[in-house]
């Protein structure tokens, strides 16, 4: 059945124009405006995105522009949180172990700006830029445009003035368009980089990594241990033996601003190696719980 609140919260009034994308991200600036905006419910379709795309902006307002935009997205039931430059310090110590032709996957990039630094300072690597939703597929039809989620099916419908959550699913049909969420910056500065569709908690990589990070995914806001432990397991099988798991996370209550810690993987058994400033996982993984996950 149809979850009522969802859809409610997840609809509302559409329009999908630059000058009033700008004007509403302003209005999220200001307590009083930001009340009243929310109160609304002012939606924008996936359609925003291209929009961004072909406007004749700087490059460098295009993409923060577009990392804006991102930010009003959910992916399941979390807000799709991006920015340049988030994990210097994870970043740092994950480049110092990586060898020519390593392969390194960044998880979790929503629009993979957070993955530059990654980009520009991995020379002789590959690096893999993934996110559990890569792009949305759309169908038009005669007074509107049908949305299919990537990550989890979900169909929405863009009518005049109005954004529907239909709280329905379903498989986008052959021939759907396609609407990428890869960051122009991204593509402009590396024209071969792309955005792999991969689901932290059971997909599968194209083949084993060397080094994975996975920032600002895993925290217990938005998943239970369960959960957690599920998605560390999963990509620890994505990594070669003798490969690494760099998992942090970025916000004030951390000396830098940021966190990380790093599993090592040794004949096909994750294990605690370093950790940096006391990311909020750590107790979780010496818990009972999560001793099947981790050797001594």
């Amino acid at each position: 059945m149809p979850d009522i609140k969802k859809i409610l919260l997840r609809s509302g009034p559409c329009l999908d124009s630059l000058p009033f994308l700008r004007l509403y991200l302003a209005a999220l600036e200001n307590p009083v405006s930001r009340f009243l905006a929310l109160a609304l419910r002012i939606k924008f379709s996936p359609d925003i995105f291209d929009e961004v795309r072909r406007s004749a902006l700087p490059a460098d307002q295009k993409a923060a522009l577009f990392s804006r935009t991102m930010n009003l997205f959910k992916s399941g039931n979390a807000y799709k949180t991006t920015a340049a430059g988030r994990s210097p310090l994870t970043d740092a110590a994950l480049l110092a172990s990586a060898a020519p032709g390593s392969l390194i996957v960044e998880t979790g990039v929503s629009d993979g700006v957070s993955a530059l630094g990654l980009l520009e300072r991995a020379k002789g690597c590959e690096v893999l830029l993934t996110d559990s939703q890569d792009c949305y597929r759309y169908t038009d039809f005669c007074c509107g445009r049908r949305f299919y989620a990537g990550d989890d099916g979900s169909v929405s419908v863009k009518l005049p003035l109005f954004y529907l959550s239909t709280g329905g699913g379903g498989q986008a049909p052959a021939g759907a368009g396609r609407i990428s969420l890869l960051n122009p910056a991204v593509t402009e500065k590396f024209p071969g980089a792309e955005l792999r569709p991969f689901d932290i908690f059971s997909g599968a990589l194209p083949r084993k990594a060397d080094l994975i990070k996975c920032a600002n995914v895993l925290n217990e806001v938005y998943f239970t241990p369960g959960e957690i432990k599920k998605a560390l397991a999963n990509l620890g099988a994505g990594l070669k033996d003798g490969g690494r798991l760099f998992v942090c996370q970025n916000n004030g209550k951390y000396k830098d601003g940021e966190a990380y810690f790093v599993l090592g993987k040794k004949g096909g058994a994750l294990a605690l190696e370093a950790e940096v400033n006391g990311h909020e996982l750590l107790g979780r993984l010496g818990s009972p719980e999560f001793a099947d996950l981790l050797r001594p």
